[in-house]
């Protein structure tokens, strides 16, 4: 229905203008270019190999390091969801390139390696006394020398650490064998013992059994420092002190260095500009004199695509077909302005195959009614327009993001709507004002409003299953349109005609209205034939074709199945009317003189809020499962290749080109 009609091209141009030609079809950023394939008639012809792709990676790649690190300390750059909903700065492609031909970037690389270099090693030499520190720490009441320990001829110093429970056990071993030592404990731990042992060297052999014996872990100092553990951790401190200066020094340089390098963002988005330029040449074909470029583009964009041609190059000639049988040909949707927000739903499904139908248009509708029925709230509907409406007009956003708010600000007015036939009002909120006001409520929740789910639910639930039996005929119908669109006639007469039959019989004998009555019969009975006798028509054997339509009749438990899936709607709808009543009531239990009234307020914004975030969450999961699961499989081909157009697509800037 909306699927954008494209055409294939194949551009002939002389090899000299190449660099300008896709510069132009860049800029342009209408045309997507694909490979050209073994079986055509450019096979033969040679690639567009050049090396340049490799140093605009490079440069980029050098670029992207000043960027991440220049932002983890500038705060100019927003971050985050702040920058997904802030405005891109815009600049003309001229100027652009003048910025990036100007910009020095080499010597900005250059300057913050050698920072990131110096950070680095600081951070790691931090690390390391941290580690002494830590260690040293445990030692700390000692009152040695660990330079010393090592180098006495007579006496050994053991340092380590045991377990509580096996000092005692160790020191009556030692002191059974030798009287000369000396066995002192530094600190205290909940299981574990720090402990010194000084003795003579000719015991060593000894005492080491025991040690071994009772688990002891030996402590050996192996740094650099000299003189007792306290002396020992003053110096640590001093050179913590010292290298947290200097890492302040650096983040200060560092965080000047970005703010006097803005234009790094426009270079960045220059490169990936060019980069994308180069990883397209590899798509070209080139002989002696001649490039040929191959692609698709939107029939709408064609005559653009001539008049940018024509006026600036004349030794070129191109040439458009339709997409032939076997093209993997890419699919951009193109929908109404009011209804091109709802292709977020169908995008987060699939594209539909380029033969096939757009469910956008008819989506767009069923979605709009069934959020307003699961949301059902004025005030939560309101919220969600206006939060989304300020947004769209305050943020200057643009692209998915603001597509996607525009489908919540649809939602949010399709939430006032349900709200307004069932009489909710943030809940019952209305019940709470003062009898002045009686008139008011009563026209908003009673005369107004057509539904009263929390006390006759049943007019809702027949509403929410008719709704579900609308579109599952819709989804069928579609598929009959598409049949008869591929002149498949015959086809959507036996396997949707037939069912439309026998479900139309069901409902009515259902109903059971007095007229038609035996009306009902004959159309099941005709339904049932029609099942029966076409559903296997592709088997040869006629016992095999008439058990494959007996069976296809077990397909009705799944259409009945189908339908009672729409009663989530009932279900959700009324979820959220009762959430809000109960939070409503939760406010007026609140009877604490002076500060009630606050704590009511506080109450109410925060259930309301709370209920509006759940409700509003099931009711955008909910209704699109009803889309995917019951409306999709009816008719829908998904499957869609996207269209992505060779443009000039920047990550930190909008890139305006003032030759379109």
């Amino acid at each position: 229905m909306a699927v954008s009609k494209v055409n294939k091209f194949h551009i002939f141009a002389h090899l000299s203008i190449k660099e300008s030609l896709l510069d132009e079809l860049q800029r342009l950023g209408c045309l997507q270019i694909t490979s050209i394939e073994k079986s055509s008639d450019f096979h033969d012809w040679n690639g567009v190999e050049e090396g340049s792709e490799n140093k605009t990676s490079a440069k980029l790649n050098k670029v992207k390091f000043c960027i991440e690190l220049l932002s983890n300390y500038g705060n100019e750059r927003k971050k985050g969801l702040q920058s997904l909903i802030s405005s891109k700065e815009t600049i003309n492609y001229d100027k652009l390139v003048e910025i990036a031909q100007q910009f020095d970037y080499e010597s900005l690389f250059q300057q913050c390696t050698t920072l990131d270099n110096e950070l680095s090693h600081l951070k790691l030499e931090e690390n390391k006394l941290n580690t002494a520190k830590k260690e040293i720490q445990q030692w700390e009441d000692l009152d040695l020398d660990f330079s010393e320990i090592d180098k006495t001829k007579y006496v050994k110093y053991i340092l380590g650490s045991l377990k509580k429970n096996n000092f005692n056990n160790l020191v009556q071993d030692i002191e059974r064998e030798t009287k000369t030592n000396l066995i002192q404990i530094i600190k205290e731990e909940k299981d574990k013992l720090y402990i010194v042992i000084i003795t003579l060297k000719e015991k060593d052999a000894v005492i080491s059994n025991f040690l071994q014996k009772y688990n002891f872990e030996i402590y050996r100092y192996s740094y650099p420092f000299t003189g007792t553990p306290k002396q020992i951790l003053e110096t640590i401190s001093e050179q913590l002190l010292s290298i947290n200066k200097r890492k302040k020094e650096i983040e200060q340089a560092i965080i000047k260095l970005h703010r006097n390098n803005q234009l790094i963002y426009p270079v960045y988005d220059f490169l990936l500009i060019n980069q994308e330029k180069e990883d397209t040449k590899k798509y070209l074909k080139k002989s002696e004199r001649a490039i040929v470029i191959k692609g698709w583009i939107q029939k709408k964009h064609i005559p653009a695509l001539q008049n940018r041609i024509k006026k600036r190059f004349t030794t070129y000639e191109i040439d458009f077909s339709d997409p032939q049988e076997g093209d993997e040909v890419p699919v951009a949707l193109d929908n109404h302005e009011l209804i091109r927000p709802f292709e977020t739903i169908t995008e987060l499904y699939s594209l539909p195959n380029y033969y096939e139908i757009d469910p956008t248009p008819i989506l767009s509708i069923f979605y709009f009614i069934f959020f307003g029925l699961c949301l059902s709230d004025v005030g939560y509907g309101a919220s969600i327009a206006i939060l989304t409406y300020l947004a769209i007009k305050k943020l200057k956003l643009e692209g998915n993001t603001k597509k996607f708010l525009k489908l919540l600000y649809y939602c949010g007015i399709s939430g006032i709507f349900g709200g307004l036939i069932m009489g909710s009002w943030f809940g019952d909120i209305l019940n709470y004002l003062p009898p002045m006001f009686s008139s008011l409520r009563n026209f908003l929740m009673q005369k107004l409003a057509l539904f009263d789910p929390a006390n006759n639910p049943l007019p809702l639930l027949m509403l929410s299953l008719a709704l579900g039996v609308v579109q599952i005929y819709t989804g069928i119908i579609l598929k009959f349109i598409d049949n008869v669109r591929k002149g498949k006639l015959y086809d959507g007469l036996m396997d949707q005609v037939s069912w439309l039959f026998l479900l139309t019989g069901i409902i009515l004998l259902l109903l059971q209205p007095p007229i038609l009555g035996r009306i009902s019969w004959i159309i099941i009975l005709i339904g049932i034939i029609t099942v029966v006798s076409t559903q296997g028509r592709t088997k040869k054997n006629i016992i095999l074709r008439i058990g494959s339509g007996v069976v296809a009749l077990y397909d009705l438990i799944g259409y009945f199945s189908d339908v009672l899936s729409y009663s989530r709607l009932f279900a959700l709808g009324l979820a959220t009317g009762i959430i809000a009543q109960m939070f409503n009531m939760l406010s007026t239990m609140v009877n604490i003189p002076y500060i009630g009234f606050l704590l009511a307020l506080i109450i109410l914004i925060i259930g309301h809020t709370f209920n509006l975030l759940i409700s509003g969450l099931s009711a955008f999961i909910h209704d699109a499962r009803l889309q995917y699961v019951e409306f999709f499989p009816k008719f829908y081909q998904a499957g869609g290749i996207p269209f992505k157009p060779f443009a000039l697509k920047t990550k930190y800037i909008k890139v305006e080109d003032s030759t379109k």
